[in-house]
């Protein structure tokens, strides 16, 4: 069963989602622009604006680094929503429990900008932190939630065709993998799901997709060929609309012969773990993925 603060914060998302109006972009853009606000910064963390390859990057950085490698995070949003900004405090928690530098590339958004600019955007940072990284033989992890995991398969898809070096671990949070939209958690998890409206997702994939194939490999990874990836750990959530996506997913990448762990958080909605110290369960999900990270780390680059 949920904690008690899950269970008042989901009641809370039911009660707004009761009272919501037509959808509009912009509007709820403007909206959610502050949801980041709802989560406080964990002690120690910072964050600092920068630019890596030409793309706008919030650093978020831990007290103290004990390893020598760093997170890219793609943060999610239906590729039309959300920012940098808006997962600082989210990732800081992760940052605060691994003591890992993590970046956050605040890539372009649909539909001013659809595909492939974010994945071609989020490419070009993993790589130059690969060049970076790479004299110190240091680990570079990707992690990417909802959408931005559709962009963490990416990047690990072209690291792959361009021969280059995958990542250490690709780490997906409650990921959107299939933008063809024919999950039948779409539709039985309805009422489950709280937090993502299945009626919207046509509208995002729409303006990503822009007129490109909804099953094309890089927009859908889904549909790509996955022989050849690197490791994968996925958390996904009972009541997410978009489980079937980790499910299939997870059995389509073991069948290429994957590293793969799937993870079923019980009783819980699409992107439970943005919510890190709100509520137990996400507070508990960046334990397990700073325990995931560091667990791919040689002792070698344990600096204290």
């Amino acid at each position: 069963m949920p904690s008690t603060e899950a269970q008042h914060l989901w009641e809370e998302f039911r009660q707004a989602r009761d009272q919501s109006e037509t959808f509009d972009l912009m509007q709820e853009r403007e909206r959610i622009s502050t949801v980041g606000e709802l989560i406080p910064s964990p002690p120690g963390v910072t964050y600092s604006k920068g630019t890596i390859a030409d793309v706008p990057v919030v650093w978020v950085l831990p007290e103290e680094p004990r390893v020598a490698a760093v997170v890219m995070w793609i943060h999610g949003g239906a590729f039309t929503l959300m920012s940098a900004a808006t997962h600082q405090h989210f990732v800081g928690h992760l940052a605060a429990e691994s003591r890992l530098e993590i970046v956050i590339p605040d890539y372009s958004l649909a539909p001013e900008c659809p595909f492939p600019q974010a994945l071609e955007e989020v490419v070009a940072v993993y790589d130059s932190l690969l060049d970076q990284r790479r004299a110190d033989h240091e680990a570079v992890f990707v992690v990417g939630d909802s959408a931005g995991g559709a962009l963490a398969v990416g990047v690990q898809l072209t690291a792959r065709d361009q021969s280059s070096v995958q990542p250490a671990l690709t780490v997906l949070l409650c990921p959107w993998l299939d933008l063809t939209l024919s999950q039948k958690s779409l539709i039985s998890n309805t009422e489950n799901d709280v937090v993502l409206d299945a009626s919207t997702l046509p509208i995002h994939a729409a303006a990503y997709l822009n007129g490109t194939d909804s099953d094309h490999p890089f927009a859908s990874p889904m549909h790509a060929s996955l022989a050849g990836l690197g490791p994968l750990y996925i958390q996904a959530a009972e009541y997410d609309i978009l489980i079937d996506d980790s499910h299939e997913f997870a059995r389509r990448a073991k069948h290429a012969g994957l590293d793969v762990e799937l993870e079923i958080a019980p009783e819980l909605p699409h992107s439970y773990q943005f919510f890190a110290g709100v509520i137990p369960e996400a507070d508990a999900a960046m334990s397990r993925i700073s325990a995931k990270l560091c667990e791919r780390m040689s002792p070698s680059r344990f600096l204290g």
